[in-house]
């Protein structure tokens, strides 16, 4: 028995060395096939095969070698984000996308760009400030094809509030730039950020989103609705644009929650709060109390309750609340309007918009009476703990 278990071991010796060198034969013939030298990687290409296997993935930028300043002046080239670098620097980034000024159903500023393949591959990224007083002065000579129009007011809001309906009722008539994440970091930026430097950046990142050729039609007004996760730079807009208004959409807190509870993507937003708080949220909480602690219906509330602070505390006669059932009503349009001083030119084309569904997966179809929502225990129970009623301020202004 242990003859023969000798013999099958040297047997599968033999067979192991002699596997050994055929694959050790067929490495060489691969090794110099290919004509290298580095573990049979081709080092000796041809010159007309050889390209950056990176540069195969992105396609011929169309102004490589061209200056990126000349190209933002003239208009070619458009903003679409601003990083704050320290407190010393503030960068924007910049490309090439078409903005449709006269259309009626408004998406965010976010999805023209999205679908352009030069903002996607080959945008720039350039001292905005640089950018943004080479404009200036371009624009001030007698042969700019360019202008700027100073906003006229901001639109800020809850989720789930009707902000897109009230954008796209004001694009009947007026410039609207919604949710542009230019002003993101400007906004949001909290801690170790020079008042001074926000708001320098602030009035050219504003500057370069209200650019717009001379020989476009004449909008009497431009209004920037503001994304829902920046309503905390409200107090740095005032500061910046003293003379411009400000409306808060505003619905009922527990079917804001609710709405986004019942969405695995909008539930996201509520999350960041329990796990992220804003120095906002932290400085509304009670001493004790720390946000990662709260359920994350709680966070959201308290969240909600703590902008809302912030709001009446902001109001004043240049800003004004708004709740949502107010755009269902025609005399609260109307009075809306009017506040904003924009003229009511086209009245069939708002009740239009007041048809349609302004977004989603849906936007531009019918628009139904929404069914009837189902609270859950943990929605009001949050909205109970953290409750912030209006009405005590709707009728201050």
């Amino acid at each position: 028995y242990c003859l023969t278990m000798e013999l099958l071991y040297l047997l599968l010796l033999n067979l192991l060395l002699a596997s050994s060198t055929l694959i050790d034969d067929r490495f060489e013939e691969i090794h110099h096939s290919v004509g290298g030298d580095n573990y049979g990687i081709p080092t000796h290409l041809p010159e007309d095969d050889y390209e950056s296997l990176v540069s195969q993935q992105f396609s011929k930028d169309p102004y490589a070698g061209k200056n990126k300043i000349k190209l933002i002046v003239s208009g070619k080239f458009k903003l679409i984000d601003v990083t704050m670098v320290g407190n010393h620097e503030v960068m924007g980034s910049f490309c090439e996308f078409y903005f449709d000024e006269t259309t009626n159903i408004l998406p965010r500023y976010v999805d023209y760009y999205s679908e352009s393949i030069h903002c996607q591959e080959h945008h720039v990224s350039l001292p905005l400030h640089k950018v943004a007083e080479a404009c200036r002065k371009y624009d001030s000579t007698g042969t700019s094809k360019m202008m700027s129009m100073e906003p006229d007011g901001f639109i800020l809001h809850q989720p789930k509030s009707g902000s897109t309906l009230l954008s796209n009722i004001l694009a009947v008539s007026s410039r609207v730039i919604a949710e542009p994440s230019a002003l993101g970091d400007i906004l949001l930026c909290e801690n170790n950020c020079d008042t001074n430097l926000r708001i320098r950046a602030l009035q050219d990142a504003m500057y370069l989103l209200g650019r717009r050729r001379t020989t476009t039609s004449m909008q009497q007004k431009f209004f920037v609705k503001i994304s829902y996760y920046h309503t905390n730079g409200l107090p740095l807009l005032r500061e910046t644009f003293p003379d411009a208004n400000w409306l808060y959409l505003y619905r009922q807190n527990d079917v804001v929650l609710q709405k986004l509870m019942n969405s695995k993507y909008d539930g996201r937003y509520c999350s960041r709060h329990r796990f992220h708080p804003e120095k906002q949220l932290v400085n509304y909480l009670n001493k004790g109390d720390d946000a990662s602690s709260l359920t994350i219906e709680e966070a959201c509330a308290a969240h909600f309750a703590s902008q809302m602070t912030m709001i009446k505390n902001e109001l004043d006669n240049k800003g004004r609340i708004v709740e949502y059932n107010e755009l269902l009503r025609n005399k609260s349009i109307v009075q809306l309007l009017n506040y904003l001083e924009v003229p009511i030119v086209h009245w069939d084309k708002i009740q239009e918009q007041r048809t349609k569904k302004a977004n989603g997966l849906q936007q531009g179809e019918e628009w139904m009476d929404e069914s009837e929502l189902f609270l859950s225990k943990e929605v009001t129970d949050a909205t109970s703990r953290f409750n912030f009623d209006w009405e005590d301020y709707k009728s201050m202004y």
